[in-house]
């Protein structure tokens, strides 16, 4: 299986297009100049077994998958998903779907695409897309033009802070932890057992843990 680790930079990134219509191309090439420092190659296959067969032989940067068009490599989402993800050996795997819910993200993810959305996504957001997912989950090259530049580390001497100061600016590891679940919480719209699903957690450790940190807010206020 090829390794997209040593890809040579200074080639043009592959994208290998699984779709049944053929219209995902046509719809990406206007963007791709624009974002990309060389414009990428495009390989176009209609389904999920032709698509595993090329990617054993040759090495892709992404992957961009309509669930449909893969529905030959397994008759459950997960099972075609993770049979692809296997395939794409490191590459960004990009799911397209009509129904790009919370619960078909979630699965997708789970059976190893690096993103699930609509199908009706313009050719310049999807291009984007792209480069953020590159730079998310620190893949072997920035993608797009619109890769930051490297920051040089500035070095400022301050003053030692005091103990109390010092407490004031850290946060516990408790309150870290409890900031991160209600937050998943609020994006799930109050649904527990999916921002649990998203965390990786079971439902009954987000309540035990609520209970936990409601009972040490009381005894710091008492």
């Amino acid at each position: 299986m090829p390794d997209t680790s040593i890809i040579d930079t200074e080639l043009p990134a592959r994208l290998l297009l699984i779709e049944s219509r053929r219209d995902l191309q046509q719809r990406l090439a206007p963007s791709l100049a624009e974002e990309f420092p060389q414009t990428p190659v495009m390989v176009d296959v209609t389904a999920g077994r032709p698509a595993v067969e090329l990617m054993r032989n040759s090495a892709f940067d992404a992957v961009l998958a309509d669930l449909e068009a893969i529905g030959d490599l397994g008759a459950e989402t997960d099972e075609r998903i993770n049979r692809l993800a296997r395939a794409a050996s490191g590459a960004l795997l990009i799911i397209l779907s009509e129904d790009a819910g919370i619960s078909v993200a979630l699965a997708a993810m789970r059976a190893g695409a690096h993103d699930c959305i609509g199908k009706a996504i313009s050719g310049a957001a999807l291009t984007r897309l792209i480069g953020e997912l590159a730079r998310r989950h620190g893949k072997t090259r920035c993608l797009t033009r619109s890769c930051p530049e490297p920051e040089t580390a500035t070095i400022v001497e301050l003053p030692s802070p005091s103990i109390p100061s010092m407490r004031d600016l850290v946060m516990p590891m408790w309150r870290q932890e409890q900031r991160i679940i209600e937050d998943a919480i609020q994006q799930f719209a109050g649904n527990v057992a999916m921002a649990a699903a998203a965390l990786e957690l079971s439902p009954s450790t987000i309540y035990r843990k609520r209970q936990a940190w409601a009972e040490m807010d009381t005894k710091r206020t008492a």
